[in-house]
């Protein structure tokens, strides 16, 4: 007797429950409103450069995804282990350029997996509460440098003399950070990738002129830029 009853109850693990409609609908709206919410404070906070709209409209999907996993495996063993086992066999290839799009990233799966475990109100404060920190943060630190940029230098004649010294020297000078990113020499040609943090465009274009005027060839390009509001 004792043995079939242990068998039923491990039965009952392998066969899919009844999800709640109801409550599944609240939390998928809920996902999607605080999957908004996010992207918005991706855009308007996130100091990352680049398209940040682009990957913010991403942030909706994965929250209401991962909510709709959440909900479906919890109500089966099986499930949760045929889940493993198709997760297995695909292979995430999305391009992380920055700490900070892994962070919000991980978010939205926190998200997702707080309501699929219908824990409506301890998610929404942690939300609200890493996301407040987030912000005062970022102000903090977008009243120090606003534009950040990456910054090429390529200096042509360059065969004895090595001008990364001076590139150095010039960029201290006119930026708030600077972060030497690649150097390249090739067939007499110095070139000099920089990542440069600056209070203002006009700082950029002092710096631009002041590389102008020391080296009258010099090729100058702001591959990409990204300003904290």
């Amino acid at each position: 007797m004792l043995a079939l009853t242990g068998l039923q109850e491990l039965s009952s693990l392998f066969v899919p429950g009844d999800l709640d409609l109801k409550t599944l609908g609240i939390h998928l709206l809920v996902a999607l409103v605080l999957g908004h919410i996010l992207g918005w404070h991706f855009v308007r906070f996130a100091p990352v450069m680049g398209h940040k709209e682009k990957l913010a409209r991403v942030f909706v999907w994965l929250t209401a995804t991962t909510l709709l996993i959440i909900s479906v495996v919890k109500v089966s063993l099986a499930l949760s282990l045929g889940l493993v086992g198709a997760l297995s066999i695909i292979r995430f290839r999305t391009p992380i350029k920055e700490p900070e799009e892994l962070a919000y990233l991980f978010v939205c799966v926190a998200v997702g997996v707080g309501l699929g475990a219908e824990r409506l109100w301890e998610t929404l404060l942690v939300f609200v509460v890493m996301l407040a920190y987030m912000a005062l943060r970022s102000n903090r630190k977008s009243g120090q440098s606003s534009l950040r940029t990456i910054l090429h230098v390529s200096v042509p004649g360059t065969t004895t003399e090595s001008p990364l010294s001076k590139i150095l020297s010039l960029t201290k000078t006119h930026c708030d950070r600077v972060d030497l990113r690649r150097v390249d020499r090739l067939d007499g040609e110095f070139q000099a990738s920089l990542f440069i943090e600056l209070a203002s465009t006009e700082r950029l274009q002092n710096l631009l002129d002041a590389m102008a005027e020391t080296w009258s060839k010099a090729t100058l390009s702001v591959v990409e830029r990204g300003v904290s509001e």
